[in-house]
This record gives structure tokens, sequence and C-alpha cells, in this order.
């Protein structure tokens, strides 16, 4: 049971993180622009590199920690981005930490979710049905 737990939440977040914060930044020019815009107006230093950085880390890592796949790596690579994500939510935009679990344009879409569950994963880790648990057995036998 805990195994299919493990599965179905790296699920939701890898797909919710790729989708809702990765893809954009990735995949589209003028979101990317507009997320660029956004931290350089709130005085973020390197807005552009951190907007490609985030996004690349958000989507491909996503993939990889709903697949279990480099589980550990893609999880603590998700966990540093998503808890650098809150950061700039909390002090560069001056918020209260209900943002970090709330839905508002671009500065908050329940981040403080995604890097709860990013720790939930990091300590429980991918489980038995993933990718890195099936190379396991492979290289076993």
């Amino acid at each position: 049971m805990k195994d299919w737990l493990l599965l179905l939440l790296r699920i939701a977040t890898g797909v919710g993180l790729a989708y809702w914060a990765g893809h954009d930044k990735v995949f589209d020019p003028d979101a990317r622009q507009a997320y660029t815009s956004l931290l350089h107006d709130a005085g973020v230093p390197a807005a552009g590199i951190l907007t490609i950085l985030f996004g690349v880390i958000e989507f491909f890592g996503s993939l990889f920690l709903a697949a279990g796949f480099f589980f550990r790596q893609a999880a603590g690579l998700l966990l540093v981005a998503v808890g650098g994500s809150a950061a700039i939510q909390l002090f560069a935009f001056e918020k209260s930490a209900s943002v970090l679990f709330t839905y508002h344009d671009l500065q908050g879409i329940g981040t403080g979710y995604y890097l709860v569950a990013c720790v939930v994963l990091l300590i429980l880790g991918a489980g038995r049905i993933s990718f890195d648990a099936g190379r396991r057995t492979m290289q076993a036998e």
C-alpha cells in the first residue's frame, strides 16, 4: 500500500510541478518573459537566468520525480528550486507565508504544497514502483 501511495504522490507532485510551474517557463517565451519581468521588478538579481534554471529544473526534474528515475537527485533539485521560489515569494514580494498555499497569478501556485511534498518524498524515497527500484532489481540479478 505504501508503494502505491508513494507512486500517487510522485505522479501528482511531478505532473503538477511540471505543468503549473515549469512548462510555461520552458516552452512559452511570453510567459517566460512575464516571469522574468516580475522577478526583475521585485529586485531579484539574475532574473532571466533564474527563470530558465527554475523552469528546466521544475519541468524536467518533475518528470524524473514522477517516474522515480534518478529520484533522489530530482527530488533534491526540486526541493532547492521550490525552496528558492518560496523564498522569492516571501522576501522579494514581501508576502506572508499563507501565499505559499494559495494560487494568485504568477506570485503563488501552491508552492508550499510542493515544498512539503518534496520533503516527504525525499524522506520516504521513491518506493518499489519506480524506475530506480527496477534498475536496482536488474543489477542484483
